[in-house]
């Protein structure tokens, strides 16, 4: 299980490190200058992609796509429920986070970490390369085109958590350059994602990654049209979207979860045991190896057709809990960021808010689980259809809010709804501590 908030990139003699410490943006708690990134590191192919690798390791940390993002989103929406200890988790569970929540800190400053490794990227390879560099064309688009991925991935989670964050391009070397940034409007904030995005694509359309352990071109178009999304432009992204082709969905749905490679990834983090992830240890009851912290609500369970083949359940000490991640010990999962069946069920919905064939795509998606196919589909079919599909990835708390059913959702938990409360995240007060210029969402 990897549960270490300090991880280290160690490259060649030269001892370059990248630091996960997961930490706030500003004040004395964030960056170890001793451990950073030298401004003249980035100079052939071998540094500027184990520059890049080093973004995928802070990627990796708990708080990013390591655990964290996927329990609270599911706890704070209505797919699981806290069994644990944790207090954090007992907040999340609840719908009602305190600015205080260590875990919240945690997420907000470990994806600033990674964007800081994507600026320094950008800085060394495209704004301002180190004289006598030998990268060659090829590596400098790919490297280039995962850095503003890469840094547009993790505003994007920022902006649909926090609201309006501080949208950093500058990189951070020392501690002299601490800085104390106002937040952004959200609205240039996903201004800025889409601008992010384009660079990217651009990047991809000259030299594309086929791995799908690396951010490319389609993952890229993809995170472009779910933005769009987000901001109402509909259109633009079902155009996208009706570009994606060249995948279909595995035939087995649990192999998604393996480290075998599938005709529906985009993109996806293998963790190894080495740099294990901890979504089963948190979801496995004890008895099966796991701490338990997080179960399944049995509502979640009750919306599946007794044949469909996404129920990969099961129950231990009286829990419920899912197998989608199978290594509670050594966190050796796979962890699906974009998939084809994400394609087609924001097809589906894309079409719904515009025109064309909402049909197809979503009963594509029924037709693997062992489903019958629907006769006419709604926005709320396309909501239960992603909820079912996609539960456990990280997906249910922003679709329930993109499709307006936070309310509803809230609610059914026998909660109140203070929308200015739970449409958005609190900043944490660490940063409102150190940063004179932070100010916090409203109802904290």
């Amino acid at each position: 299980m990897k549960n270490k908030i300090i991880k280290y990139l160690l490259v060649s003699s030269l001892c370059f490190i990248i630091t996960g410490c997961g930490r706030d943006m500003v004040g004395l708690d964030t960056v170890d200058t001793d451990r950073q990134a030298g401004e003249a590191f980035i100079k052939s192919d071998a540094t500027a992609r184990a520059a890049t690798n080093g973004m995928y390791n802070n990627m990796q940390d708990r708080y990013v796509y390591g655990g964290e993002l996927h329990f609270f989103e599911g706890l704070f929406a209505d797919d699981f429920t806290h069994t644990g200890t944790f207090s954090e988790f007992a907040e999340a569970g609840a719908s009602n986070f305190l600015d205080t929540n260590l875990s919240i800190r945690r997420i907000y400053g470990s994806h600033y970490t990674v964007i800081r490794t994507s600026n320094i990227i950008i800085d060394q390879v495209e704004t301002k390369p180190i004289a006598g560099n030998t990268i060659t064309e090829v590596v400098k688009n790919q490297v280039l085109g995962e850095a503003y991925a890469g840094r547009a991935l993790m505003y994007f989670n920022m902006v649909r958590l926090f609201g309006g964050v501080a949208y950093v391009k500058t990189p951070v070397y020392t501690a002299a350059e601490l800085i104390t940034p106002k937040r952004d409007s959200k609205e240039d904030v996903y201004r800025f994602i889409a601008n992010d995005l384009q660079k990217a694509i651009e990047f991809f359309k000259k030299n594309n990654n086929t791995s799908k352990t690396f951010l490319n071109l389609d993952a890229s178009q993809v995170i472009l049209a779910k933005v769009y999304m987000e901001m109402g432009r509909f259109n633009d992204a079902k155009v996208i979207l009706e570009g994606i082709n060249g995948y279909s969905l595995a035939s087995n749905y649990e192999t998604l979860f393996t480290p075998n490679s599938t005709t529906e990834d985009m993109f996806k983090i293998n963790f190894t045991a080495t740099d294990g992830g901890n979504q089963a240890f948190f979801f496995y009851p004890a008895a099966v190896g796991g701490r338990g912290e997080v179960s399944l609500r049995t509502q979640l369970i009750s919306i599946f057709d007794a044949n469909d083949k996404r129920k990969m359940f099961s129950i231990a000490q009286g829990r419920n809990y899912f197998t989608k991640y199978s290594n509670p010990g050594n966190g050796a999962d796979n962890v699906q960021i974009i998939r084809y069946a994400d394609v087609l069920l924001s097809l589906a919905e894309c079409r719904l808010k515009t025109s064309g064939d909402a049909l197809t795509p979503i009963n594509t998606v029924r037709a693997r689980a062992g489903i019958a196919p629907l006769t006419t589909v709604t926005l709320d079919d396309v909501l239960l259809e992603r909820r079912k599909e996609l539960y456990g990835e990280a997906d249910r708390w922003f679709s329930v809010k993109r499709f307006g059913k936070a309310k509803q959702v809230i609610e059914s938990k026998g909660r109140p709804y203070f929308p200015q409360r739970i449409d958005l995240w609190p900043i944490p007060v660490w940063q409102l501590i150190n940063n004179p210029n932070a100010t916090q969402n409203p109802g904290y």
